[in-house]
């Protein structure tokens, strides 16, 4: 992930954030009961302070309905970001629940002022996975690709035709930007494609240095649909499963 705020820590970034939806609602929350997420990028030098911080904040269980995954960024240009903390909601309620947290939460405040203390926010925003196959929290390695995408029924879907042909070994998703995200800069979407291992990523970019007959075919159904913006590639740190 690469949109980012200069100069604004994620205390204050999360805060309105959460400021916008408990008090202002959202259609794009509100009509979508289904699972999505949140995206939050940080600058550290220090990331097993960030590990130590969610460490505490995911032991504290409040309010114990989301999942919380910390990515490396491993390759991503001149970038900034570091790491990216992902949030997954089971449900609108969910994240209702997990945005009043950090009002009620005391352990949530700490984090909060933690973070704020070893980190920078870079970017944040909501997503809504338009498509996911496979079980992401079974990969470890993920290649991501930002574009802006004027289609998104139809990139889905040739998207999915082109995964079918082994082109992505594990889990594969395309996801909507919403609220928070730079779209003008960054593009409208992301699609990624998820690696159990290294090896298994390593394997699939050395046979495919040369585009197959299925991406040449795939990559001129989307021709006009499709602006690439960049790609990125990104390591699990660790995951956070809710307790309750």
């Amino acid at each position: 992930m690469m949109i980012y705020i200069k100069e604004i820590n994620i205390g204050d970034i999360m805060k309105k954030l959460i400021f916008l939806f408990v008090f202002l609602g959202s259609s794009f929350l509100i009509a979508q009961e289904r699972p999505f997420q949140a995206f939050f990028g940080i600058k550290t030098s220090n990331p097993l302070a960030v590990v130590s911080a969610m460490d505490d904040l995911a032991a504290a269980n409040c309010p114990g309905t989301s999942s919380a995954r910390l990515m490396n960024e491993l390759f991503n240009g001149a970038e900034e970001t570091t790491h990216t903390i992902i949030i997954t909601y089971p449900d609108k309620m969910s994240y209702m629940m997990w945005a009043n947290s950090f009002t009620s939460c005391p352990a949530a405040g700490k984090f909060l002022q933690t973070m704020s203390e070893i980190s920078e926010q870079t970017f944040q925003f909501m997503g809504m996975p338009l498509l996911t196959e496979g079980d992401p929290n079974g990969d470890q390695f993920f290649q991501v690709f930002l574009m802006d995408v004027s289609d998104p029924s139809t990139y889905a879907s040739e998207y999915a035709k082109l995964m079918a042909t082994g082109q992505c070994p594990s889990s594969y998703s395309l996801v909507a930007m919403g609220p928070g995200a730079d779209i003008e800069e960054y593009g409208t979407h992301f699609a990624y494609c998820g690696f159990k291992s290294m090896d298994s990523f390593l394997d699939s970019y050395m046979s495919n240095s040369s585009p197959t007959d299925a991406y040449m075919e795939f990559a001129s159904k989307v021709a006009d649909s499709r602006t690439l913006k960049a790609i990125n590639m990104s390591a699990v740190v660790k995951d956070w499963l809710p307790t309750q």
